[in-house]
């Protein structure tokens, strides 16, 4: 998990809703300035940049295959990813919604993405063995 101000671990909220996951998950710091370059870095190591988004472009994220090597850019309540970051996206993926307003909270988006990653790398784990 890569958050733009490491000092979140320490606040309540963070500790409330983690219940106690971020003592035992990575968390890395990455400002939002050096998040262009941290994005560049991970694709040169191979990574798969996913953009969670609504775009004229992106993927359903039911008909998404993720890579082994995967990385989740979200972006900020109600602004979206930036362009500048869309950009570098190998590709962008939307939950599919109904009805007319078609937005969930960052979290839930992420928390939804991740299973699907979750879930796909399970499956094709066990079709290894």
């Amino acid at each position: 998990v890569v958050v733009p101000d490491e000092k979140i671990r320490k606040m309540d909220n963070f500790k409330s809703i983690s219940v106690g996951a971020g003592e035992w998950i990575k968390i890395e710091e990455c400002k939002e300035a050096a998040l262009l370059s941290w994005l560049k870095q991970r694709k040169k190591e191979g990574y798969t940049i996913v953009g969670v988004e609504q775009t004229s472009s992106s993927k359903c994220l039911s008909h998404v295959k993720f890579e082994g090597k995967s990385v989740l850019l979200l972006g900020k309540e109600k602004e979206g990813i930036p362009q500048q970051y869309l950009n570098i996206v190998d590709q962008c993926v939307e939950i599919p919604q109904l009805g007319i307003i078609r937005s969930l909270n960052v979290h839930v988006s992420a928390a939804i993405v991740m299973w699907e990653y979750t879930k796909q790398m399970m499956i094709a784990d066990a079709y290894k063995n």
